[in-house]
This record gives C-alpha cells, sequence and structure tokens, in this order.
C-alpha cells in the first residue's frame, strides 16, 4: 500500500517525459476551456488553442482519487511554466494522487503563464490552513519562481516540511531561484541549466542530470520542459 512520502510520488514525478507526452495528448480532453472557440484561419494548426485561451483543470472530477489518498500540492503563480505544470498535474492525477493547483499571490484565481496561456487555480495558497499534503511541488519559468520566492507563506511551507524531512519538489528556475537563496536546496541537485552556477556551490553532485532525487533530504528537482521533452 501507499506510505505518504514513500517512492510512489517521486517516481511518478520523475517521469518527465511521460508527463509531457501524457500532458500533449490529453490536453483538450482533461482540461475544460473557458473560451472554446479555435481559430481555424489560414496560418493555424486546427485543434491547437491560442495564446491567451483560459484553461481551467477538470481532471480531478474524472479521477480515480479518493480524499484519504496522497495530496500534492502543485503551486503556480503568473510567469509559471505551462508544460512543468500541466505535465506534472497530469501526471499525478492519472496516478490516483490528488493535485490541487494552489495560486501564489492576490487576486482570482487565473494566472498568467510563461507563454501568455491562462490557467485557473483550484484555490490559493493562502487559503491552506496547515502543511497537511504528502509534497509541494514548485514548477518553472522565472517569474512565477521569483513569485514564489516572494511568498512568506510558501517559504514557511517548504522550511516546516525541511524540518520535518517532508517532501517537496521544484523544477527548472525554481530551484535556484526559491530553494538555494532560502537554505531549502538539498546536497544532491539539478535545476535549469543556465542558472547552474547559482547552485553549484551548495551541491556535491554533477547537476547535468535532468532529474535529481536526494531521498536523504526528500527533495526532488529537475531541468525542466526542453530536457522533459528529449
Amino acid at each position: 500500500g501507499y506510505r505518504p512520502g514513500g517512492k510512489r510520488i517521486t517516481w511518478l514525478l520523475s517521469l518527465g517525459a511521460v508527463a509531457t507526452i501524457l500532458c500533449r495528448l490529453t490536453l483538450r480532453s482533461r482540461l475544460k476551456i473557458a473560451r472554446p472557440s479555435v481559430n481555424r484561419s489560414r496560418g493555424t494548426v486546427p485543434g491547437v488553442y491560442r495564446r491567451g485561451d483560459i484553461m481551467q483543470t477538470r481532471a480531478r472530477a474524472a479521477s480515480p482519487t479518493t480524499a484519504d489518498g496522497p495530496k500534492v500540492v502543485v503551486c503556480i503563480a503568473d510567469g509559471s511554466e505551462e508544460i512543468e505544470t500541466s505535465g506534472i498535474y497530469d501526471t499525478l492525477i492519472r496516478g490516483g494522487v490528488n493535485a490541487i493547483l494552489a495560486k501564489v499571490g492576490g487576486g482570482d484565481l487565473k494566472c498568467k503563464m510563461s507563454r501568455g496561456m491562462t490557467f485557473v487555480a483550484d484555490t490559493h495558497l493562502e487559503d491552506f490552513k496547515d502543511n497537511n499534503c504528502d509534497m509541494v511541488v514548485l514548477p518553472g519559468g522565472l517569474p512565477g519562481a521569483q513569485a514564489f520566492a516572494n511568498s512568506p507563506k510558501l517559504l514557511s511551507m517548504l522550511k516546516d516540511r525541511k524540518e520535518k524531512g517532508e517532501w517537496y519538489a521544484a523544477i527548472c528556475a525554481s530551484p535556484a531561484v526559491v530553494l538555494e537563496p532560502n537554505g531549502l536546496l538539498p546536497k544532491s541537485a539539478t535545476c535549469f541549466p543556465k542558472l547552474q552556477e547559482k547552485i553549484i556551490g551548495s551541491i556535491s553532485n554533477d547537476p547535468s542530470s535532468r532529474v535529481v532525487i536526494d531521498n536523504e533530504s526528500r527533495v526532488v528537482t529537475s531541468q525542466g520542459p526542453g530536457q522533459q521533452i528529449f
């Protein structure tokens, strides 16, 4: 059976290529489009949604998750990376995990992502009254990662998880922008290749690995969507 913080979630999170493929194959069927019209004029590809279309996740309603199953909070903010967010979210849902999109920042639940798409979160991170989940995941995207780094609520959650030995994960820019400056980076980690100079002095491993799972610190880090695709 599943044990919170065990291998099941870390295995799911390490499937970067699978996450991306599933995301591409199922994007239309697993996301509700608030503005469903698709531009089919010359120069557009039928079935490909335009930049700026609003997407609201509906995967949980069709998933086999249960209320007492594992729970993962996937944080998003304005400027978060689309593929990293939806790929991880969809893979977790397909694995039976109760995944929750939590917006970091004020305003409504809409987030303008790094490539212009608008995602709608399930809730605000500020609405979490405790740290009762099995993992917290931080997608990349530099503006989004900076928003994470500026959130006292999120940093408090992550520091609490570190002290308790509970799992959290960061992708792309987030290990360098969020974890490293706040003493949250494990000894074995990776991040977006162009930001690796920011973490190289804090880690003991070669950061060229696409995904690094530090079982001692219970932290998962990965490089980003480009490495996941290929």
